[in-house]
């Protein structure tokens, strides 16, 4: 992990609280066991259990911080997931329709069983997130290195409906 020293994280004897809410890590191994017994069916299930989480995330930490702008904002939900072993998400673009977001040092390629799985909870995540900031929007994975190994990052784009 990058810097635990985020402002409203605590840890103290196991236990991690994010300004006085438990928060537990997520294995990603877990989605390897459900996407193994449930197959493409899971999907559904990772993108729903990815958006509680982003949405509970960014709205605990938005409710103490605070954010005056969307550029603040994105800037630090990508600081706070990136110290949850997903990867380090990198702000691409940001406007008032579309956040596009890179990911890169994705935890599937450090898996026994590289999986697209993974990706469909970030997706959720960053789908809860997006929720969250722009109101209604769609998730879409525009590049993953799990299906093209050649590339360094997956990009997500964050649209808003209109």
């Amino acid at each position: 992990m990058r810097n635990l020293k985020l402002k409203g994280l605590k840890y103290d004897k196991g236990k991690y609280d994010l300004y006085n809410e438990r928060f537990v890590f997520f294995p990603p191994q877990i989605i390897d066991i459900l996407s193994s017994i449930y197959g493409e069916g899971v999907k559904s299930l990772l993108v729903w259990l990815g958006k509680k989480v982003g949405w509970t995330l960014i709205q605990k930490w938005d409710d103490n911080l605070k954010s005056k702008t969307l550029n603040d904002l994105v800037n630090q939900f990508c600081a706070i997931v990136s110290n949850h072993g997903w990867g380090i998400f990198n702000p691409k673009q940001i406007s008032d329709n579309l956040i596009v977001i890179e990911l890169q040092h994705n935890i599937a390629n450090n898996l026994n069983n590289k999986s697209k799985y993974i990706c469909y909870y970030i997706t959720g995540l960053l789908a809860g997130f997006g929720e969250y900031a722009l109101y209604k929007v769609n998730v879409i994975e525009n590049s993953c290195n799990i299906e093209d190994p050649s590339l360094n990052s997956c990009e997500f784009r964050i649209e808003k409906i209109l």
